[in-house]
């Protein structure tokens, strides 16, 4: 079972996209330990958490996923900082501001995102339910490998169905 707004992206994806899963790479931990410490130099007072597959040493799309949390309303006293470093923003969600760059052959985003809204919450939760519970851990990355023939929709489909799953959501 998804949620309405996870119905809503899925719709958004293209049919043709294709998943692509890798080995944990532990130089991504380097790179976003680089790009996080420029980050905390420019807005010390905001809290910066690297999500997804590398900060759980799991197989993934080779990618860095950093939230840095920050209310909506309060978004555009920083978002100057960020450009300093990434540019123009290349994604514009409704809670949230992205830049997208690849570095070291890494796909990274950043994500200046409120982290009182629900969807932010879950994404937080069920990494930190990830991370402190290894057989549920194994189970994910099990999806993640098995969904490396599939459309990056089916996949994403997947993952919201465990999440929801993981959540009680179902």
């Amino acid at each position: 079972m998804l949620t309405e707004g996870q119905t809503k992206y899925l719709n958004k994806l293209p049919d043709d996209m294709k998943m692509t899963v890798k080995e944990f790479n532990p130089a991504g931990l380097d790179i976003a330990d680089k790009i996080i410490n420029e980050i905390k130099l420019i807005e010390p007072s905001l809290e910066v958490m690297l999500l997804g597959s590398l900060p759980l040493r799991i197989a993934g799309q080779e990618d860095i996923d950093i939230s840095v949390f920050c209310e909506k309303i309060k978004q555009p006293e920083h978002v100057a900082s960020f450009k300093k470093i990434f540019g123009e923003p290349t994604r514009q969600g409704t809670n949230s501001i992205g830049w997208d760059f690849v570095k070291a052959g890494f796909s990274v985003s950043v994500w200046l995102t409120d982290p009182n809204v629900e969807t932010t919450k879950a994404q937080v939760k069920i990494f930190n339910i990830l991370k402190n519970d290894p057989a549920l851990l194994k189970q994910y990355e099990r999806i993640k490998i098995e969904s490396k023939n599939l459309s990056y929709k089916e996949y994403q489909r997947k993952k919201y169905e465990f999440y929801n799953s993981v959540l009680g959501l179902v």
